[in-house]
C-alpha cells in the first residue's frame, strides 16, 4: 500500500489504540469494587442522541489548487446505539469553503484571479466503536470510527476554467469524545480527515492559449487527471439523548 494511503490513518490509528487501552479493560470490570454511587460509569440514558453540530474545514485544493478548502460547517447529525459498543451516525450538514479561481489560457504569473466561496452539502452515514461500550467513563464517552457519503457542490458563476466541484463520494475516519456534563445532555469535540477525488479538465493539461510558450497548469507526464485530496475536519456538537 502507498505512503499516503497510510500515513494519513496513523494519527487516528494511535489515539484510538491509546484510548482503547485506557478505556476497553476498565469497561467489563469497572463496577467492581464501586457501589453505584461510586462508581465512575453510569448507563447511558438514551439509545438516540439528536445534535446541533457546528465546526471548520480545511484541507488541500489538489495539485492544481483549484479544489474546496477552507471554510465554516453547520449541520445535524443522529446517533443510535446499536449494541454493546458499537453505534451508528448519520449526518446533513452545510459547508461555505473557499475555491480559488484561475484562467488556464494564461501564463503562470497571471493565471490566478481570486477567491470565491461555494457551498457544498454533506450527508454522510458511519459506524463508531465507543470505547465504554453502553456506559460514561466520568461523563466521557470515547469513541472511534468511519464515513462515507457525498459532497455535493454548489454552482460556482465566477470560475469560468472549467474545472467542476459537483457530487463527490467522499470517506474517511473520526475520532470523538462526548461528555455528558447533565444525564440527558452532552457536548462533543470531534476530528476527521475526509477525503474525495478532483477530475482536472483536460484544459488544465494544454498549453495556456494566450501564452502558447508557458507552462500548463498541470503537467501530465507528473500528474493524473484525478487526484485524492484530504480534508481534515474539526467538530463541535450539543446533543440531547431520547430514549425511546
Amino acid at each position: 500500500m502507498s505512503n499516503w494511503k497510510t500515513n494519513w490513518l496513523q494519527p487516528f490509528i494511535g489515539a484510538a489504540s491509546a484510548a482503547l487501552m485506557l478505556f476497553w479493560p476498565t469497561t467489563a470490570t469497572g463496577q467492581v469494587g464501586h457501589s453505584p454511587e461510586s462508581s465512575p460509569y453510569r448507563d447511558l440514558r438514551g439509545k438516540y442522541v439528536l445534535s446541533i453540530l457546528g465546526g471548520y474545514a480545511t484541507g488541500s485544493g489538489g495539485k492544481a489548487g483549484v479544489g474546496p478548502t477552507d471554510g465554516p460547517l453547520g449541520g445535524v447529525r443522529l446517533d443510535i446505539h446499536l449494541n454493546g459498543p458499537i453505534a451508528a451516525a448519520f449526518d446533513l450538514w452545510l459547508g461555505s469553503l473557499d475555491r480559488l479561481l484561475i484562467n488556464p489560457d494564461e501564463a503562470p504569473e497571471n493565471r490566478i484571479l481570486g477567491t470565491a466561496k461555494q457551498s457544498i452539502f454533506f450527508v454522510d452515514a458511519g459506524l463508531d466503536l465507543v470505547f465504554t461500550g453502553e456506559k460514561t467513563w466520568h461523563g466521557l464517552a470515547p469513541y472511534f470510527g468511519a464515513s462515507l457519503g457525498l459532497a455535493l457542490g454548489g454552482e460556482v458563476p465566477e470560475d469560468t476554467s472549467g474545472f467542476e466541484f459537483s457530487t463527490k463520494f467522499m470517506v474517511g475516519p473520526r475520532l470523538g469524545l462526548r461528555w455528558y456534563p447533565l444525564e440527558r445532555f452532552s457536548l462533543r469535540i470531534e476530528a476527521r480527515d475526509m477525503l474525495w477525488r478532483l477530475a482536472y479538465p483536460s484544459r488544465f493539461f494544454s498549453e495556456p492559449a494566450l501564452a502558447p510558450d508557458s507552462d500548463p497548469v498541470l503537467d501530465s507526464r507528473t500528474t493524473k487527471p484525478n487526484q485524492w485530496t484530504h480534508h481534515p475536519m474539526f467538530l463541535f456538537s450539543l446533543g440531547y439523548a431520547i430514549r425511546l
